[in-house]
């Protein structure tokens, strides 16, 4: 078997967020995965990194969800500065404002992951829109087809 890839799963979370939100997202995530034409047979999806901004690290359904993962991941808790003109393909209006990048989920995945990194596709949002789940994958990976700068519109926000 190959060895996993190196995921990072960026996040974006209200107050009202769930554990079993991050499980749902995690799980769309996950089917679409293997799904995709060139992810390795037979390997399961799984993160080495969990990325949020600072003051959302405690947020008890991260907290419960991430004590819920059958891997083991790092959490890095990042500023909002470090994650201000990080271009993505989401655009929240809302989100520009506020933290000078359009997806929180999609900035945090890309940084976590270093320079070079790539989404795999634009973020996940829970039903409800109080979670998203955005993956990038770090530049020493292999190569995959991974999403375009292109902006999109945000119908839901995080």
């Amino acid at each position: 078997m190959n060895a996993p890839l190196p995921l990072v799963a960026g996040l974006g979370l209200r107050a009202t967020a769930r554990a079993d939100h991050l499980q749902a997202l995690w799980q769309q995530a996950c089917d679409w995965l293997v799904q995709q034409p060139n992810w390795p047979a037979g390997q399961v999806p799984t993160v080495t990194t969990l990325a949020v901004l600072a003051h959302k690290a405690g947020h008890p359904a991260l907290q419960a969800w991430r004590a819920q993962l059958p891997w083991a991941t790092r959490l890095l808790a990042l500023p909002p500065v470090q994650l201000a003109g990080q271009p993505v393909p989401t655009q929240s209006a809302r989100l520009l404002a506020r933290y000078g990048t359009g997806s929180v989920a999609e900035a945090a995945a890309l940084v976590a992951a270093g320079p070079g990194a790539r989404l795999w596709r634009p973020r996940w949002v829970a039903a409800d829109g109080c979670a998203t789940l955005a993956l990038a994958l770090a530049c020493a990976a292999p190569s995959f087809d991974c999403v375009s700068g292109e902006a999109i519109a945000s119908p839901l926000e995080e």
